[in-house]
């Protein structure tokens, strides 16, 4: 990466959009990638700068570009909670569905960080909210397991299956049961959760229940 190239990422890193402007001028590829294959739209949309992401975008960046680990800068503004900027990434384009290398979404990283709103949005553009990481994990695993209610509602509301099994047969009731949240184990049964389904093991949801919730919860689980 030459100098000119070098200021316009760093500038990107950092918001400066003055800098940004000078190194376009003298020359800067908007989609110069690192080591990596990080480029400046995806550093700015990780860190919120929400009037660089615009200006890049109108001079070129590509909302499409993946790095070596196959995430795109939606990902990285989904993951921090940027919806302006997840907004303006998917109206350039960005694929609401990609997956990176491990399977897993922008829905995925928003849902787990409880960013509603932009779980929300992301539901509203198509987000499947029953795709798989490599796991066999969901948004509403994700969710389940960082116990975000709001979020946990809208992927239910939109769809999500709620007896979907991971890789190791494991549902997001038994990881409610596992975390001891009882609102929530009882909020996914009155939404149709099987509390007789099986994990690879044989291991019911109620088996799940550590021994300090243990009283506590058997009997929404016998």
């Amino acid at each position: 990466m030459d100098q000119t190239n070098k200021l316009y990422f760093d500038a990107c890193a950092r918001g400066d959009l003055s800098l940004i402007k000078e190194a376009i001028e003298k020359g800067a590829d908007v989609n110069v990638v690192n080591g990596e294959k990080r480029t400046g739209l995806m550093r700015a949309s990780k860190r919120g700068h929400e009037e660089v992401v615009n200006y890049i975008v109108e001079n070129g960046a590509d909302v499409t570009l993946t790095d070596i680990y196959g995430k795109d800068a939606l990902m990285s503004a989904a993951k921090k909670g940027h919806l302006e900027i997840v907004k303006l990434l998917i109206e350039e384009g960005a694929n609401v569905n990609l997956q990176d290398n491990k399977g897993r979404t922008a829905l995925m990283r928003a849902a787990f960080l409880g960013h509603s709103s932009v779980v929300d949005y992301l539901i509203e553009h198509d987000s499947d909210v029953n795709l798989q990481d490599e796991m066999g994990r969901t948004a509403l695993m994700e969710a389940t397991l960082a116990f975000r209610k709001d979020v946990i509602d809208s992927l239910i509301e939109a769809g999500a299956n709620v007896n979907e099994q991971d890789h190791n047969g494991c549902t997001a009731l038994m990881r409610a049961s596992y975390s001891g949240f009882e609102d929530l184990i009882v909020y996914l049964l009155e939404h149709g959760a099987d509390k007789d389904i099986e994990d690879k093991d044989g291991k019911l949801a109620i088996h799940y229940i550590r021994q300090h919730s243990f009283e506590a919860l058997k009997d929404y689980l016998k």
